[in-house]
Protein backbone atom coordinates (compact mmCIF):
# COMPACT_ATOMS: atom_id res chain seq x y z
CA UNK A 1 0.00 0.00 0.00
CA UNK A 2 3.08 2.57 0.64
CA UNK A 3 4.62 1.77 -2.18
CA UNK A 4 1.31 2.30 -4.03
CA UNK A 5 0.42 5.95 -2.69
CA UNK A 6 4.04 7.28 -2.59
CA UNK A 7 4.01 6.90 -6.22
CA UNK A 8 1.03 9.46 -6.62
CA UNK A 9 2.78 13.01 -7.14
CA UNK A 10 -0.26 14.90 -5.58
CA UNK A 11 0.43 12.57 -2.26
CA UNK A 12 3.82 12.40 -2.09
CA UNK A 13 4.60 15.66 -2.77
CA UNK A 14 2.71 16.89 0.39
CA UNK A 15 4.09 14.01 2.37
CA UNK A 16 7.64 14.88 1.57
CA UNK A 17 7.25 18.40 2.58
CA UNK A 18 5.76 17.38 5.87
CA UNK A 19 8.42 15.03 6.75
CA UNK A 20 11.21 17.36 5.95
CA UNK A 21 9.61 20.15 8.04
CA UNK A 22 9.25 17.78 10.72
CA UNK A 23 13.06 16.57 10.89
CA UNK A 24 14.26 20.50 10.66
CA UNK A 25 11.36 20.80 13.99
CA UNK A 26 12.90 17.82 15.26
CA UNK A 27 16.31 18.11 14.28
CA UNK A 28 17.40 20.78 17.19
CA UNK A 29 15.63 19.16 20.23
CA UNK A 30 16.98 15.46 19.11
CA UNK A 31 20.53 17.09 18.64
CA UNK A 32 19.69 18.92 22.26
CA UNK A 33 18.53 15.63 24.03
CA UNK A 34 21.77 13.65 22.38
CA UNK A 35 24.37 16.25 23.57
CA UNK A 36 23.16 16.40 27.21
CA UNK A 37 22.48 12.54 27.16
CA UNK A 38 26.26 12.37 26.42
CA UNK A 39 27.45 15.07 28.81
CA UNK A 40 25.39 13.16 31.39
CA UNK A 41 26.54 9.56 30.76
CA UNK A 42 30.14 11.40 30.71
CA UNK A 43 30.07 12.75 33.48
CA UNK A 44 28.85 9.48 35.47
CA UNK A 45 31.19 8.94 38.57
CA UNK A 46 32.03 4.72 38.48
CA UNK A 47 32.72 5.21 42.47
CA UNK A 48 32.43 8.16 44.55
CA UNK A 49 35.01 10.41 44.92
CA UNK A 50 36.53 9.02 41.28
CA UNK A 51 36.87 10.34 38.30
CA UNK A 52 33.89 10.60 35.12
CA UNK A 53 33.45 8.26 33.09
CA UNK A 54 34.39 10.47 30.40
CA UNK A 55 37.97 11.14 32.02
CA UNK A 56 38.24 7.01 32.35
CA UNK A 57 37.68 6.84 28.62
CA UNK A 58 40.11 9.30 28.02
CA UNK A 59 42.60 7.53 30.34
CA UNK A 60 42.09 4.24 28.86
CA UNK A 61 42.90 5.73 25.33
CA UNK A 62 46.01 6.95 26.72
CA UNK A 63 46.88 3.59 28.81
CA UNK A 64 46.17 1.40 25.49
CA UNK A 65 48.60 3.14 23.53
CA UNK A 66 51.44 3.05 26.52
CA UNK A 67 50.82 -0.75 26.38
CA UNK A 68 51.36 -0.74 22.32
CA UNK A 69 54.26 1.11 22.92
CA UNK A 70 55.50 -1.15 25.62
CA UNK A 71 54.40 -4.16 24.27
CA UNK A 72 56.55 -3.05 21.48
CA UNK A 73 60.10 -2.41 22.89
CA UNK A 74 59.72 -3.98 26.26
CA UNK A 75 59.47 -0.34 28.21
CA UNK A 76 58.70 2.93 28.07
CA UNK A 77 54.88 2.08 29.51
CA UNK A 78 55.51 4.82 32.26
CA UNK A 79 56.87 7.50 29.75
CA UNK A 80 53.91 7.34 27.98
CA UNK A 81 51.26 6.84 30.55
CA UNK A 82 52.40 10.05 32.53
CA UNK A 83 50.22 11.71 30.46
CA UNK A 84 47.32 11.16 32.43
CA UNK A 85 48.81 13.17 35.14
CA UNK A 86 47.03 15.70 33.47
CA UNK A 87 43.64 14.25 34.39
CA UNK A 88 43.63 12.14 37.75
CA UNK A 89 45.72 13.49 40.99
CA UNK A 90 48.72 12.54 41.25
CA UNK A 91 48.50 10.40 43.83
CA UNK A 92 45.99 8.32 42.34
CA UNK A 93 47.42 8.08 38.62
CA UNK A 94 51.22 7.16 39.88
CA UNK A 95 50.53 4.03 42.30
CA UNK A 96 47.79 2.96 38.58
CA UNK A 97 50.57 3.81 36.29
CA UNK A 98 52.93 1.52 38.46
CA UNK A 99 49.98 -1.35 38.92
CA UNK A 100 48.96 -1.27 35.62
CA UNK A 101 52.75 -1.30 34.22
CA UNK A 102 53.31 -4.58 36.25
CA UNK A 103 50.05 -6.21 35.04
CA UNK A 104 51.07 -5.36 31.31
CA UNK A 105 54.70 -6.56 32.10
CA UNK A 106 53.24 -9.78 33.37
CA UNK A 107 51.01 -10.39 30.74
CA UNK A 108 53.98 -9.40 27.88
CA UNK A 109 56.34 -11.29 29.57
CA UNK A 110 54.02 -14.69 29.63
CA UNK A 111 53.72 -14.07 25.89
CA UNK A 112 57.67 -13.93 25.51
CA UNK A 113 58.45 -16.64 28.41
CA UNK A 114 60.98 -18.35 25.63
CA UNK A 115 63.04 -14.98 25.64
CA UNK A 116 62.64 -14.60 29.57
CA UNK A 117 65.42 -15.99 31.41
CA UNK A 118 66.51 -15.34 35.09
CA UNK A 119 69.58 -17.10 35.42
CA UNK A 120 72.55 -16.92 32.99
CA UNK A 121 72.65 -20.23 30.25
CA UNK A 122 75.26 -20.81 27.40
CA UNK A 123 73.37 -18.57 24.90
CA UNK A 124 71.21 -16.46 26.81
CA UNK A 125 72.25 -13.35 30.02
CA UNK A 126 70.16 -13.90 32.93
CA UNK A 127 68.05 -10.89 34.24
CA UNK A 128 68.94 -12.28 38.33
CA UNK A 129 72.10 -9.97 38.21
CA UNK A 130 70.35 -6.73 37.03
CA UNK A 131 67.87 -7.19 39.20
CA UNK A 132 69.94 -7.20 42.45
CA UNK A 133 71.59 -4.79 41.90
CA UNK A 134 68.73 -2.59 41.21
CA UNK A 135 67.73 -3.63 44.06
CA UNK A 136 70.39 -2.31 46.09
CA UNK A 137 70.15 0.61 44.53
CA UNK A 138 66.36 2.03 44.85
CA UNK A 139 66.64 2.91 48.41
CA UNK A 140 69.70 5.40 47.39
CA UNK A 141 67.55 6.37 44.74
CA UNK A 142 64.25 7.29 46.90
CA UNK A 143 67.13 9.14 49.46
CA UNK A 144 68.04 11.01 46.50
CA UNK A 145 64.33 12.06 45.70
CA UNK A 146 63.75 13.49 49.40
CA UNK A 147 67.31 15.08 49.87
CA UNK A 148 68.31 16.50 46.83
CA UNK A 149 67.05 18.63 44.25
CA UNK A 150 66.39 15.61 41.87
CA UNK A 151 64.85 17.73 39.05
CA UNK A 152 68.68 18.57 38.02
CA UNK A 153 69.58 15.12 37.86
CA UNK A 154 66.29 14.24 35.94
CA UNK A 155 67.56 16.76 33.60
CA UNK A 156 70.58 15.71 33.19
CA UNK A 157 69.69 11.91 32.30
CA UNK A 158 66.93 13.30 29.87
CA UNK A 159 69.65 14.71 28.32
CA UNK A 160 71.81 12.13 28.20
CA UNK A 161 69.09 10.19 27.01
CA UNK A 162 68.39 12.55 23.80
CA UNK A 163 71.97 13.00 22.79
CA UNK A 164 72.78 9.41 23.10
CA UNK A 165 69.74 8.32 20.80
CA UNK A 166 70.10 10.52 18.45
CA UNK A 167 73.94 9.69 17.98
CA UNK A 168 73.05 6.09 17.93
CA UNK A 169 70.03 7.15 15.11
CA UNK A 170 72.76 8.82 13.34
CA UNK A 171 75.84 6.77 13.28
CA UNK A 172 74.58 3.08 14.44
CA UNK A 173 76.92 0.77 15.83
CA UNK A 174 79.90 3.23 16.12
CA UNK A 175 79.72 3.61 19.81
CA UNK A 176 80.00 -0.30 21.90
CA UNK A 177 81.75 -1.81 24.86
CA UNK A 178 82.35 -5.29 25.90
CA UNK A 179 82.00 -4.99 29.89
CA UNK A 180 79.90 -8.13 30.68
CA UNK A 181 79.63 -10.46 33.36
CA UNK A 182 77.41 -10.33 36.33
CA UNK A 183 79.77 -8.11 38.26
CA UNK A 184 79.18 -5.34 34.93
CA UNK A 185 75.14 -6.51 35.02
CA UNK A 186 74.73 -5.82 38.89
CA UNK A 187 76.38 -2.42 38.63
CA UNK A 188 74.41 -1.27 35.66
CA UNK A 189 71.35 -2.44 37.39
CA UNK A 190 72.17 -0.87 40.95
CA UNK A 191 72.73 2.41 39.00
CA UNK A 192 69.36 2.02 36.98
CA UNK A 193 67.84 0.81 40.59
CA UNK A 194 69.00 4.75 41.90
CA UNK A 195 67.71 6.55 38.80
CA UNK A 196 64.37 4.60 39.27
CA UNK A 197 64.09 5.49 42.82
CA UNK A 198 64.10 9.29 41.86
CA UNK A 199 62.70 8.77 38.27
CA UNK A 200 60.78 5.76 37.72
CA UNK A 201 62.94 5.02 34.48
CA UNK A 202 65.30 2.96 35.72
CA UNK A 203 65.11 0.81 32.70
CA UNK A 204 66.93 3.39 30.66
CA UNK A 205 70.16 2.38 32.21
CA UNK A 206 69.70 -1.64 31.26
CA UNK A 207 68.60 -0.22 27.74
CA UNK A 208 71.45 2.05 26.85
CA UNK A 209 73.98 -0.30 28.56
CA UNK A 210 72.03 -3.91 26.18
CA UNK A 211 72.60 -1.23 23.34
CA UNK A 212 76.36 -0.55 23.98
CA UNK A 213 76.85 -3.66 24.00
CA UNK A 214 74.79 -4.88 20.35
CA UNK A 215 72.65 -7.52 22.13
CA UNK A 216 69.73 -8.48 20.09
CA UNK A 217 65.79 -7.79 20.89
CA UNK A 218 65.44 -10.63 22.68
CA UNK A 219 68.51 -10.17 24.68
CA UNK A 220 66.96 -6.69 25.84
CA UNK A 221 63.38 -8.03 26.39
CA UNK A 222 64.99 -10.67 28.37
CA UNK A 223 66.48 -8.69 30.61
CA UNK A 224 64.73 -5.56 30.81
CA UNK A 225 61.25 -6.80 31.67
CA UNK A 226 61.91 -8.71 34.51
CA UNK A 227 64.15 -6.08 36.00
CA UNK A 228 61.20 -3.69 35.38
CA UNK A 229 58.78 -5.90 37.59
CA UNK A 230 61.09 -6.44 40.00
CA UNK A 231 61.27 -2.83 40.32
CA UNK A 232 58.00 -2.40 40.48
CA UNK A 233 56.96 -5.10 42.43
CA UNK A 234 59.22 -3.66 45.36
CA UNK A 235 58.03 0.53 44.78
CA UNK A 236 54.42 -0.71 44.79
CA UNK A 237 54.94 -2.77 48.33
CA UNK A 238 57.20 0.30 49.96
CA UNK A 239 54.15 2.57 48.64
CA UNK A 240 51.17 0.17 50.30
CA UNK A 241 53.20 0.67 53.73
CA UNK A 242 53.99 4.17 53.69
CA UNK A 243 50.36 5.05 52.34
CA UNK A 244 48.08 2.33 52.18
CA UNK A 245 45.12 4.63 52.61
CA UNK A 246 46.14 5.30 48.39
CA UNK A 247 44.76 1.73 47.47
CA UNK A 248 41.03 3.05 48.41
CA UNK A 249 37.48 1.63 46.49
CA UNK A 250 38.19 4.28 44.45
CA UNK A 251 41.64 3.54 43.22
CA UNK A 252 40.41 -0.21 42.45
CA UNK A 253 37.43 0.46 40.44
CA UNK A 254 39.76 3.12 38.34
CA UNK A 255 42.15 -0.34 37.77
CA UNK A 256 39.44 -2.24 36.83
CA UNK A 257 37.76 -0.13 34.42
CA UNK A 258 41.83 0.92 32.89
CA UNK A 259 42.52 -2.46 32.78
CA UNK A 260 41.45 -4.04 29.87
CA UNK A 261 42.74 -1.03 27.49
CA UNK A 262 46.26 -1.77 28.90
CA UNK A 263 46.12 -5.76 27.99
CA UNK A 264 44.49 -5.26 24.41
CA UNK A 265 47.49 -2.55 23.87
CA UNK A 266 50.13 -5.15 25.30
CA UNK A 267 48.56 -7.91 23.11
CA UNK A 268 48.72 -5.29 19.96
CA UNK A 269 52.56 -4.56 20.71
CA UNK A 270 53.36 -7.84 21.42
CA UNK A 271 52.58 -8.87 18.09
CA UNK A 272 54.13 -6.03 16.17
CA UNK A 273 57.34 -6.81 18.55
CA UNK A 274 57.40 -10.34 16.89
CA UNK A 275 57.04 -8.94 13.12
CA UNK A 276 60.06 -6.27 13.79
CA UNK A 277 63.57 -7.29 12.73
CA UNK A 278 66.51 -6.92 15.10
CA UNK A 279 67.38 -3.61 13.38
CA UNK A 280 64.29 -1.82 13.44
CA UNK A 281 63.65 -3.18 16.79
CA UNK A 282 66.81 -1.22 18.02
CA UNK A 283 65.69 2.34 16.15
CA UNK A 284 62.30 1.83 17.74
CA UNK A 285 64.15 1.38 21.16
CA UNK A 286 66.12 4.93 20.17
CA UNK A 287 63.00 6.79 19.35
CA UNK A 288 61.69 5.67 22.44
CA UNK A 289 65.22 6.45 24.57
CA UNK A 290 64.67 9.99 23.25
CA UNK A 291 61.11 10.59 23.97
CA UNK A 292 61.55 9.28 27.63
CA UNK A 293 64.84 11.62 28.05
CA UNK A 294 62.17 14.36 26.15
CA UNK A 295 59.64 13.34 28.96
CA UNK A 296 62.18 13.50 32.32
CA UNK A 297 63.60 16.99 30.56
CA UNK A 298 59.65 18.22 30.63
CA UNK A 299 59.03 17.20 34.23
CA UNK A 300 62.14 18.71 35.16
CA UNK A 301 61.62 22.35 34.18
CA UNK A 302 57.67 22.10 34.68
Amino acid sequence: MVSIVLRKPLVALPAVVIMAMACVEIAPTARHLAFDGTRFLLGVRLVEGGPGLGTVLVVSAVLFLAGVVSGLAGFAFSAVAACVLWLLPPLQAVPLIMLLSTCHQLLSISKLRREITLLDTPNREGALPYIIGGLAGVPLGVALLRNLPTSWFAAGLGLFLVVYSVLMLRKPGRACISASGWKAAAGVGFFGGIIGGFSGFGAAAVVVYLGLRNADKAAVRGITQPFIVAMQLVSLGVLALVSPVIFNRAFWVLWLATLPAVLLGTSTGVALYRRLSDHNFKRAVLVLLTLSGLSLIAKALI
